[in-house]
C-alpha cells in the first residue's frame, strides 16, 4: 500500500460524512442535506455516520467521504485528502508519518460530534412527543366539555364541564407553544 492509500484509509476510519457535511457548512436535517453535487433543493442526500459515506437519492451519486469531497468541491483525490486532513486536524503526513495524538484527538472529536447529533435527534423526538401529548390533552378536554355540555338553558353546569372550559385555553396555548417549538427546531 502506498502512503496516500494508508492516509485515505485512516481518514475513512476517523471522519464520517456527517462530519464532512458539517465542516462544509451544509444544513443537515436528520442526517440528510441538500445535495451539493447536483445542487438540489430537497434533502435527498443522506450523510451516514461512521465510515458508510453518502448517497443522494436524486442524482444517484454516492461513495465514501473522500469521493463526497471530491465530487461536491471539484477536487482531485490528493487535494480532497489534504482538505479533510487540514479541516479535521488529523495530523496525517501524506508522506506516511501519522501523528497518533492528533489522530486520537480527531477520533474523540468525532465521538463528541456524534453524541451531539444523537442528543439533538433525541431532543427533537422528545419535543414532537410532548407536542402530541399536548394535542391529546386538548382533544380530551374538548371531549369532556362536549359530553358534559348542558342540554337545556336551565340545566346546571356540572364540575367536569366547568373544569374543561377553564382548562382549555391554557392547554391550547401550551399545545401551540409546543408546535411552534417543533417548527423552530425543524428549521
Amino acid at each position: 500500500m502506498n502512503k496516500l492509500t494508508i492516509a485515505a484509509q485512516t481518514i475513512k476510519e476517523t471522519v464520517s460524512a456527517l462530519d464532512v457535511g458539517q465542516a462544509m457548512g451544509l444544513e443537515i436535517r436528520h442526517g440528510r442535506c441538500k445535495c451539493p453535487i447536483h445542487v438540489g433543493q430537497d434533502y435527498n442526500c443522506v450523510l451516514y455516520s461512521g465510515n458508510r459515506g453518502f448517497y443522494c437519492h436524486r442524482c444517484k451519486s454516492g461513495g465514501d467521504i473522500i469521493q463526497f469531497v471530491q465530487q461536491s468541491q471539484g477536487m482531485d483525490f490528493r487535494t480532497a485528502i489534504n482538505w479533510i486532513n487540514d479541516t479535521f486536524h488529523l495530523g496525517l503526513d501524506l508522506d506516511g508519518r501519522i501523528d497518533e495524538d492528533k489522530r486520537r484527538q480527531a477520533e474523540m472529536a468525532q465521538i463528541l460530534r456524534k453524541n451531539a447529533i444523537e442528543q439533538q435527534e433525541m431532543k427533537d423526538r422528545m419535543s414532537f412527543g410532548v407536542m402530541l401529548m399536548a394535542d391529546r390533552i386538548v382533544e380530551r378536554l374538548e371531549d369532556i366539555r362536549d359530553r358534559n355540555v348542558p342540554r337545556t338553558p336551565n340545566e346546571r353546569w356540572n364540575d367536569a364541564f366547568c373544569d374543561a372550559i377553564r382548562s382549555l385555553p391554557e392547554a391550547r396555548e401550551f399545545a401551540d407553544d409546543c408546535m411552534m417549538d417543533c417548527i423552530k427546531e425543524e428549521k
